[in-house]
């Protein structure tokens, strides 16, 4: 819905064009960025039309090529809000302030993609196509970085149905996916501009590109490491995200896990595992529920991960609230604890507000559900004994949001985690989309780090996910369950676990140099111009 008007405010605006501004230019107009916009919401889950992915910019790499600076960034902010519409619209199932800010964010960088590639066309030609690629792939790393970050929307995530294709993500990260998607766009859009001979040549590039990840795809997954196994027990406890922070709905919760708990207990799991924040009280701080827990805890003997929010006081004496992890170990009064380090823009907490900490009393006005927690300052790295493996192993743990940071992720393995936990609570998105995009991207996850993920939901989806991207076993979304599996452990280290920093930096730097030369060359021209002024002047003085 908001999408919707902001779209239609937009529309008041018309787009020039070189030919003319009547009528049917306009629709013609809208028509290729709805066709763009559209595509890019339909390549992502839960429809996957993972094969509209090579095509979707091209409509808009047509229409942005003849455009003027200021065509383009308009053409660019309406196809983010098109795409952005179209894919996070269950944003608003949860917070309408959260879905209206990620609406007017968001767009910013399709129309700064667009607005750069127009001012590198203008400059270089047709030459400027080569650095579509570039462009976009950087686009998506700066939307990774500080306290507005919301990178939901990568372009690799739509072959997350298909992994046999993405495993060289492995060596690049998700960014070399998004540039390798971006190359193919650029291959039809200039395949569709020169016909005869230029033409042929890059329909054959895109076919090689095409053909040569699926081979490497499926040589990689049938190359198995040697890999040990561990047996994890996810419970899904299905409960309504709304009711489980009221006082008298407590006490529900803490049964149902307790039961499901002595459900999964009885298949030999060597971790019991429950999602984000299923304990709806501050556990470490309320012996009674404590108890409760580390009563059951020594009695199966088996360590369970929580989600479980907590809070302590600085040395200033200053009060933190945390959406954390917990490790309860059997007999054990130890109990080891993360803090979620990438919280929630609006919703877990408002960014800026330690510099503008008038923000927050405006925005709890508008919606007074929105967070007020603080950033965890470290990776953690558990250490825990597996029955089954008769040693300690190493695992980390993200939670919810987290899961779509890269590098995060990747800082974490390169830690030495053995495996990933991602604890999460989509309850609040119902049966929309999100859940089902949310899970998906756990698995270029699993790829990029060779890491197995044991995914375990509140309402949906758990699932176990292999080094190679293959779930091998999954919930429904909704469904109250126990889901016991194996979860290969291993050590080893992806070339993008080692290196997927300096694949990032490279390009930034390819973007940096690209926006350096446009200085420069800026600069230069209107210097010449200034020249050129000022000996007309003299001219016309003689």
């Amino acid at each position: 819905m908001g999408s919707g008007i902001l779209v239609a405010k937009l529309s008041g605006l018309s787009f020039r064009s070189h030919q003319s501004g009547d009528g049917a230019n306009l629709k013609r107009d809208w028509i290729t960025l709805l066709i763009s916009g559209l595509g890019l919401a339909l390549i992502q889950p839960p429809l996957s039309f993972w094969f509209l992915a090579p095509f979707v910019w091209v409509p808009f790499l047509i229409y942005i090529q003849s455009r003027n600076l200021y065509d383009s960034l308009k053409a660019g902010y309406v196809l983010g809000l098109i795409w952005n519409g179209g894919t996070l619209y269950w944003i608003g199932w949860a917070t309408l302030p959260g879905l209206l800010g990620a609406l007017l964010w968001l767009p910013v960088f399709t129309a700064l993609f667009s607005g750069i590639f127009t001012l590198v066309r203008k400059r270089w030609g047709n030459i400027a196509f080569l650095a579509v690629p570039f462009l976009w792939t950087g686009i998506e790393i700066i939307n990774s970085m500080g306290a507005m970050a919301f990178p939901w929307n990568k372009l690799a995530y739509s072959f997350s149905r298909i992994p046999a294709m993405i495993q060289f993500a492995s060596w690049t990260g998700a960014y070399g996916v998004t540039f390798w998607i971006m190359i193919l766009n650029v291959l039809i859009y200039s395949a569709v501009r020169n016909h005869g001979k230029a033409g042929r040549r890059n329909i054959s590039i895109f076919i090689v590109l095409c053909i040569l990840p699926l081979l490497h795809g499926l040589l990689t997954m049938n190359d198995r490491f040697e890999e040990e196994q561990l047996r994890i027990s996810l419970v899904q406890g299905n409960i309504d995200p709304y009711k489980k922070w009221t006082p008298e709905f407590i006490d529900t919760s803490f049964s149902v896990y307790h039961r499901l708990t002595n459900q999964g207990a009885t298949q030999n799991p060597d971790f019991i595992v429950w999602p984000e924040t299923a304990t709806p009280a501050y556990i470490r701080h309320k012996y009674s529920y404590l108890r409760r827990i580390k009563t059951q805890i020594d009695s199966i003997n088996i360590p369970l991960i929580t989600g479980a929010p907590d809070y302590d006081w600085d040395e200033e004496g200053n009060f933190h609230t945390y959406n954390g992890a917990l490790l309860i170990r059997p007999n054990s009064m130890k109990i080891e604890r993360y803090n979620k380090i990438r919280l929630v823009p609006f919703s877990e907490k408002v960014p800026f507000v330690e510099q503008l900490p008038f923000l927050y009393n405006i925005l709890d006005r508008i919606h007074p559900d929105i967070g007020d927690f603080t950033s965890g300052d470290s990776i953690c790295v558990f250490h825990a004994h597996s029955a089954t493996l008769k040693r300690e192993v190493a695992f980390s743990i993200a939670i919810c949001f987290e899961s779509i940071f890269p590098g995060l992720i990747r800082q974490s393995i390169e830690r030495g985690a053995e495996f990933l936990l991602i604890i999460t609570n989509d309850g609040w998105f119902g049966n929309t989309s999100g859940p089902y995009q949310h899970h998906e991207i756990a698995v270029l996850r699993a790829i990029e780090n060779r890491r197995s993920i044991a995914r375990c939901a509140n309402t949906g989806i758990s699932s176990i996910i292999d080094p190679w991207g293959r779930v091998t076993m999954r919930s429904k979304l909704n469904e109250e369950i126990v889901l016991t599996g194996f979860v290969p452990v291993n050590n080893e280290r992806s070339f993008y676990t080692r290196y997927g920093i300096w694949i990032e930096r490279f390009f930034l730097s390819i973007n940096g140099l690209i926006i350096t030369m446009l200085c420069i060359q800026s600069f230069g021209l209107k210097k010449r111009k200034t020249r050129s002024m000022k000996a007309d002047n003299g001219n016309e003085k003689r």
